[in-house]
């Protein structure tokens, strides 16, 4: 019933048009030059029952398509290596500025000499999708949320598995918005190209033989179908565009994390003499600091101090201007962000999947293990939601629960307990508390709280 509601206006608009086309008929008088709509209607149905229709549709089909996939896997290839590479960036730039800025006249004329009828179409159809489908890509590559990249750094995705999990969700809507304009355009340089080049079969070629015979109605028939087949198209794109493949593509598809180190060996973080700025700003100034995993490290500082700059220098996302953080006995990291991360097009327990790798556990112990952490943090009734679902203390407990699972050598805490009451507040400390103490991870935790700890010792860092 919705879906017949939402195609109301369309369909008063097509009523709308063949009422105007049948007014116009009426009014010219010239049944040969403006045919009437039952003359046009009996002249489709006529051509829908001849054996000519069918070829030449799945031909002028058949060459857009190879130009769009031509199109397609070149555009995609050159805007994934420009969103990585500002050199390449610039060198296609021109590339693709030129190709779309020639006039479709031009190419068509000078193609004319080049390639034979069949491959003509194929060739203006690559050269109008192209620009469209680079351009729209590399916006939507570049349009990804960094921070989401470098949570998946820090729990040791590979390039490839960061590129198929954030990239390219992030980037779907504007890619399949691309595609969708980027054919539109296609589909008429293709009927062009067949217009002009008269190969044997096609829409093209069908339209300029009534044109030459003056058979108005074949030929307004002829440009229905093409209509018809272009709208075809972009229903067929915007219904894939809706469909989460890269949902159900991260559901089975977890990181690939490094090898935890035994719970027997100390692990170290030594920071020597480093300093960061940011722009004027600066933070550190030849600081230095040896955190192991004897003890549970607390940051303090007041706001803007370097507490969250601290953490991400030590995890790697950013790196000291000058002096060295080396670490020693850590293969793996796992951090508990302020600003949370979550991936929004994942569920509470697919965000937490996601940093783990599926081929090096075993499912069971690890299904159980989460449905531990989420009913002792409170979030069991919310495990099928989406981030924006959530409120900000559920999303932090989510992102708290997803640096735990991972047991990780290092374990990185920026304020996980924003957004808690007190009450709940107590019942993390304590999950927490067990929770090192059983994996002996190095935990460093930048917090503005007063923290207790019954099985661990503290040690307060202030800077």
């Amino acid at each position: 019933m919705t879906f017949l509601k939402n195609q109301i206006p369309a369909l008063l608009a097509v009523i709308a048009i063949l009422f105007l086309w049948q007014i116009f008929s009426w009014s010219m008088g010239y049944p040969a030059i403006f045919p009437s709509l039952p003359v046009l209607f009996t002249r489709i149905i006529a051509i829908f029952l001849t054996h000519e229709f069918y070829i030449a549709i799945s031909l002028t089909i058949l060459r857009g398509l190879i130009g769009f996939l031509i199109s397609f896997v070149l555009a995609f290839t050159f805007s994934t290596i420009a969103v990585f590479s500002p050199f390449w960036k610039s060198f296609f730039h021109p590339l693709v500025v030129f190709t779309r800025s020639i006039p479709v006249i031009s190419l068509v004329l000078i193609a004319l000499l080049w390639f034979s009828p069949d491959n003509l179409p194929v060739f203006i159809a690559f050269l109008t999708m192209f620009p469209i489908l680079y351009q729209n890509i590399l916006n939507g590559l570049e349009l990804t949320d960094k921070k989401l990249i470098d949570m998946s750094k820090v729990f040791g995705k590979s390039s490839i598995i960061r590129f198929t999990s954030i990239y390219l969700p992030s980037a779907k809507s504007v890619i399949f918005g691309g595609i969708s304009s980027a054919m539109g355009f296609g589909w008429r340089a293709v009927i062009i190209g067949e217009v002009l080049a008269q190969p044997l079969h096609g829409i093209g070629t069908n339209m300029k033989q009534a044109q030459s015979y003056i058979n108005i109605s074949e030929l307004i028939a002829w440009t229905a179908v093409a209509i018809a087949v272009s709208y075809l198209f972009d229903y067929m794109f915007r219904k894939i565009s809706h469909f989460n493949l890269m949902h159900h593509f991260n559901k089975h598809f977890w990181t690939t994390n490094k090898k935890v180190i035994s719970n027997n060996e100390v692990k170290i973080v030594e920071i020597r003499e480093i300093t960061k700025h940011f722009n004027q700003n600066r933070i550190f100034s030849s600081y230095a600091e040896v955190f192991t995993s004897d003890k549970v490290y607390c940051i303090k500082g007041l706001s803007g101090k370097g507490k969250s700059t601290l953490l991400n220098l030590i995890s790697e996302i950013e790196m000291p201007d000058n002096g060295k953080i080396t670490h020693k006995n850590i293969n793996s990291f796992a951090y508990s962000f302020q600003d949370l991360r979550l991936i929004p097009w994942l569920t509470v327990e697919e965000n937490i999947l996601y940093v783990l790798n599926k081929h090096k556990i075993n499912r069971d112990e690890v299904f159980s293990l989460i449905n531990q952490l989420l009913n002792k943090t409170e979030l069991t009734e919310h495990v099928h939601k989406l981030p924006n679902e959530l409120s900000g203390g559920q999303k932090q407990r989510v992102s708290l629960v997803r640096a735990m699972i991972t047991k990780s050598d290092l374990l990185l805490l920026d304020e996980p307990l924003n957004g808690l009451d007190a009450e709940l507040k107590l019942k993390i400390i304590e999950v927490l508390d067990e929770w090192i103490s059983t994996y002996k991870p190095l935990v460093i935790w930048a917090t503005h709280e007063e923290i207790m700890l019954e099985k661990s010792e503290i040690k307060n860092v202030y800077i």
